[in-house]
């Protein structure tokens, strides 16, 4: 079963859909695969600290624009024609990319157009109904249905979730009438990874730590909005860019830039309480380290909308609004005692998935 050259290439919308296939990446590593991870080149250098002897290639992507005034599931919707563009120009790279690398398995994680015919190919998502805005819920069936049939162009579906009905992701995975090739692996998170490193931070006593996350303009709004709601309180913020702008309250703030998975462990684990999108990996690893959060969701982005609806006043995750952070110091002093409820251990699902990938049983 071991020895096989395998091909990983996450969506690149940001460092979520990468940072969940670096666990996987590295299991596979493990038992004695040769592993390719192919990304945007923005994000190689971050995952070069966590990849160790794991090639890493740049394999370009589209790339989602985002507005500060107008909602996002608009301009989502406005880009669809380049997506699907860009799943048939992926798709059609990617012949040339087998041709010369010669994978045995190819994963992608949500890059539709990322399979080949004569290769085993497995799709991961937690999306298996794509979150439409309430009054656009009526045309869920039919993207629901379009999902399937790309779903149906790989021989594994992979959702990083639990099958039962303690979950994370609610109705983006679940109650949908599956199709016979998804299996649920259980949450993914490159925290789980065990790691004995050392670390000596100088970091506050008590602070409240920040993850900021996500496109432009909407990172910069949530910088300004968290530090004006939380002034005079420690805030250690993890960010993957430079800051575009300037802080006001800067000797109460600390920023890490382009933390590498260490770090951030040792500095959410320290924190009071956490502060964060409600994209899908940053719940993930939020429970996996056993930690609450009060969670931010990007405006208009429907999926962080619902998540963080859906996950609102369990295992100890509390949602607000952007444009309402007037009890945010409130709620991180209410919630900053508890930490994350515990979850079933998904070890037996993680080792199942495993078996499933590498048995690469074509249809």
């Amino acid at each position: 079963m071991d020895g096989r050259r395998i091909l990983i290439s996450p969506l690149n919308w940001g460092l979520g859909h990468a940072g969940r296939m670096i666990p996987l990446a590295i299991e596979l590593k493990k038992r004695g695969n040769e592993i390719i991870f192919g990304t945007d080149k923005s994000l190689i250098h971050v995952l070069e600290k966590d990849l160790h002897g794991i090639t890493i290639i740049q394999i370009p992507g589209s790339r989602m624009r985002y507005s500060g005034v107008f909602p996002q599931y608009l301009c989502i919707f406005l880009q669809v024609p380049l997506l699907i563009i860009s799943a048939f120009s992926e798709h059609s790279a990617l012949k040339r990319i087998v041709r010369e690398l010669k994978p045995d398995i190819i994963i992608s994680d949500n890059r539709f157009g990322f399979f080949h015919k004569d290769v085993y190919s497995v799709f991961v998502t937690h999306q298996l109904r794509i979150a439409f805005p309430r009054f656009l819920r009526f045309l869920e069936p039919v993207a629901v249905w379009l999902n399937r049939q790309i779903i149906a162009g790989y021989d594994l579906c992979l959702v990083p979730d639990y099958p039962g009905k303690v979950n994370l992701s609610g109705r983006l995975s679940h109650e949908v009438n599956l199709p016979e090739n998804v299996f649920y692996m259980g949450p993914l998170s490159r925290f789980s990874v065990t790691d004995k490193s050392e670390i000596n931070m100088n970091l506050p006593p008590h602070y409240y730590c920040l993850i900021l996350s996500g496109p432009e303009p909407q990172r910069s709004l949530l910088l300004e909005k968290v530090s004006s709601s939380l002034h005079g309180i420690q805030l250690v913020v993890l960010s993957g860019t430079p800051l575009t702008g300037d802080l006001k309250d800067e000797h109460n703030i600390n920023v890490i830039v382009n933390p590498d998975t260490t770090t951030m462990r040792h500095v959410i684990r320290g924190s009071a309480m956490v502060i964060s999108r409600s994209g899908y990996t940053s719940i993930m690893e939020l429970v996996s380290l056993g930690k609450g959060a009060v969670l931010i969701p990007t405006p208009g982005q429907t999926e962080q909308e619902y998540l963080g609806q859906y996950n609102n006043g369990q295992h100890d995750f509390i949602t607000l609004k952007q444009n309402n952070l007037g009890g945010l110091n409130e709620a991180c002093q209410k919630e900053e005692v508890k930490a994350s409820a515990g979850f079933p251990d998904s070890s037996a699902l993680f080792e199942e998935a495993i078996r499933l990938l590498l048995d690469q049983k074509k249809k």
